[in-house]
C-alpha cells in the first residue's frame, strides 16, 4: 500500500532500543552531550526574538512565493556584511533547510537520478532524497590530522549525478574545504553541468575561507542558511537559499524554484517582516557559542592529553566533535558503553564514519555537563573488554 519513499521499517536500532529502555526503567543518561537545541540550552535569544516579533503587530496575508521583498532584502544585507554579496532578487525563503533541500531536490532530479552527498555527513541527506524519489551517492572526506577531499569517490559519486552538496562547516566535521578542493571541485560541476549546493548554515564571519557567494562562480551555485544556527532561532522557521553563477542559469533556476514554492508559500509572514530585528540578534548569540566552544575545547583537549587513546578529530568550525576511539570495540559500541555509563553520545556510524571507530558530542552543551559526560566516558575507557 505504501511507497518506497519512507523507511521499510521503524524498528530502532539497538542504542535506541538500550535508551528507550533506561528512561522507561528511570535510568536515562544522566548527562546528554547529543544535544544542540540553542533554545534548551540557554544560548538562544528567545527573549528578544519574541519581543521583535510582537514589534510586528497586525499582519495581513500578502503571499509572496520568493518571500516579501524586506525579508528577502535583510537577508541580503546580512549576508554581504559577511563577505557574501548576493541581490535580493537572488534569495528565496523557506521554513526550513530541510524543505530547501526537498525543494532542489524536485527542482534537479527525475524520480530515480542521483545527488552526490559527503560522507561523514548529516544523515538526514538520505532520508530527505528518498522522500523525493531521488538516490545518493557518497563521496568521501578523508583525516590524517587535517580534512581532505578525497577527489577520485567524488568523481565517482558525480558520475551521472544531477547536484552535488558541500556542507562548510561540515556537520559533524567541521571542515572547510581549503582553496584547491574548492577550485577542482568548482570545476569538475561546470564541466559535468552539475548544481553545487553549498550549505554554510554554521558558517560565521570567523569561519576560515570564505563563502561559496564570494566571487564569480562559474556553475550554478545554491547557498544555504537560515535562523536556526546563524540567531539559534530554529522555532521561528525561516532559511534562505541564494543563487548565484552564470546569470542564465540562475535565473532559470530561480523561476522553476519559484513555481515550487508557489505550491506551498511556507514562510510565515510575521518572522519575515520581523526578521531585520531578529538578524541582529545573530550577534549576541555567536558570541555566546563562541564563549561556550571555547570552554568545552579546552575540556576535549584536557579529557584527550589524560586519556591518549582518544584523538581529538579537529573541526575547523561548527558545533560538533568527532573523537576517535579505541578500535576495540566499535563505534556503536561505544555509544553503547556510553550509555552504560550515564552518557548519551553520538555513534559515528550515524554520519558514516569509516577508518576507525568514533564517537561524535556537542560542542555548545554547558561546561558542566561537557566535564561530568567526559569523566562517564572515561569510566567507559577503564571498563575495556581485554
Amino acid at each position: 500500500m505504501f511507497s518506497a519513499r519512507t523507511p521499510r521499517s521503524f524498528a530502532p536500532n539497538a542504542w535506541t532500543e538500550l535508551r528507550m529502555k533506561l528512561h522507561l526503567g528511570g535510568y536515562g543518561p544522566a548527562c546528554d552531550l547529543m544535544q544542540t537545541d540553542p533554545t534548551v540550552l540557554g544560548l538562544a535569544p528567545l527573549a528578544e526574538g519574541a519581543m521583535a516579533l510582537a514589534l510586528v503587530g497586525p499582519v495581513a496575508y500578502a503571499p509572496e512565493p520568493l518571500g516579501l521583498p524586506s525579508a528577502r532584502a535583510a537577508v541580503a544585507a546580512m549576508l554581504e556584511s559577511e563577505g557574501a554579496p548576493v541581490s535580493p532578487e537572488a534569495i528565496a525563503l523557506k521554513p526550513s533547510t530541510s524543505e530547501s533541500y526537498a525543494h532542489l531536490f524536485r527542482l534537479f532530479c527525475n524520480p530515480g537520478e542521483a545527488v552526490a552527498i559527503p560522507q561523514p555527513g548529516y544523515p538526514l541527506f538520505e532520508p530527505i532524497a528518498r522522500a523525493e524519489g531521488v538516490e545518493t551517492r557518497g563521496y568521501r572526506l578523508l583525516w590524517d590530522g587535517a580534512w581532505h577531499l578525497d577527489r577520485d569517490s567524488c568523481s565517482r559519486a558525480l558520475e551521472g549525478a544531477r547536484l552535488l552538496v558541500t556542507v562548510e562547516p561540515a556537520n559533524p566535521t567541521g571542515m572547510v574545504l581549503g582553496a584547491d578542493d574548492r577550485r577542482w571541485l568548482e570545476r569538475e560541476c561546470e564541466r559535468r553541468g552539475v548544481a553545487l549546493v553549498a550549505d554554510e548554515v554554521f558558517r560565521t564571519p570567523t569561519t576560515p575561507g570564505t563563502s561559496w557567494l564570494a566571487g564569480k562562480r562559474r556553475a550554478l551555485t545554491i547557498v544555504l542558511g537560515g535562523l536556526s544556527k546563524t540567531c539559534g532561532l530554529p522555532h521561528l522557521k525561516l532559511a534562505w537559499a541564494a543563487f548565484a553563477g552564470p546569470e542564465e542559469l540562475r535565473s532559470e533556476a530561480l523561476v522553476r524554484f519559484e513555481w515550487l514554492e508557489d505550491l506551498f508559500l511556507g514562510v510565515a509572514s510575521p518572522v519575515q517582516l520581523a526578521l531585520p530585528r531578529l538578524l541582529e540578534l545573530r550577534h549576541v548569540f555567536r558570541e555566546r557559542v563562541n564563549a561556550r566552544i571555547a570552554e568545552n575545547g579546552a575540556l576535549l583537549r584536557a579529557f584527550s592529553a589524560a586519556h591518549p587513546e582518544v584523538t581529538l578529530v579537529e573541526p575547523q568550525a561548527g558545533w560538533m566533535q568527532p573523537l576517535r576511539m579505541p578500535g576495540i570495540r566499535s563505534s556503536e559500541d561505544w555509544a553503547m558503553a556510553g550509555l552504560d555509563h550515564d552518557v548519551a553520545l553520538y555513534s559515528g556510524d550515524s554520519f558514516d564514519f569509516d577508518g576507525g571507530s568514533h564517537v561524535v558530542v556537542s560542542r555548545i552543551v554547558p561546561p558542566e555537563t561537557m566535564e561530568r559526560g567526559l569523566r562517564m566516558l572515561g569510566h567507559a575507557l577503564d571498563d575495556q573488554p581485554a
